[in-house]
């Protein structure tokens, strides 16, 4: 609720679609200072797909916040290409399917 801005007995429109492409690389920026101390953890890649498992597809612009070791990492999505083509796409799903994970340095 708190990522779609939404509050209790709000009303949402939701419609199905089966035309989400699947994912084959996400650009991900960090916010805030511990983007940094994210990467600096020895199985940073398997952390981060722990967490994508809890997501059925990104969406370009959305954040992705999670925590590990007390820690609160929130990341921004910034960019999205699809399998097979590698096009830009502004959603793609990442259930059952290898996508690549490209980390860019946070804004200061």
């Amino acid at each position: 609720m708190r990522s779609l801005g939404i509050k209790p007995k709000d009303v949402v429109n939701v419609r199905f679609t089966a035309a989400t492409p699947p994912g084959s690389l996400v650009k991900l920026r960090p916010v805030g200072q511990n983007g940094g101390e994210f990467l600096r953890i020895s199985n940073h890649q398997s952390v981060l797909e722990t967490e994508l498992r809890h997501y059925s597809c990104l969406t370009r612009g959305s954040r992705i916040p999670f925590d590990y070791n007390s820690k609160r990492y929130i990341f921004d999505v910034v960019d999205l290409r699809e399998a097979p083509g590698g096009g830009r796409v502004p959603v793609a799903k990442v259930q059952d399917c290898d996508i690549a994970v490209d980390f860019l340095k946070a804004r200061k």
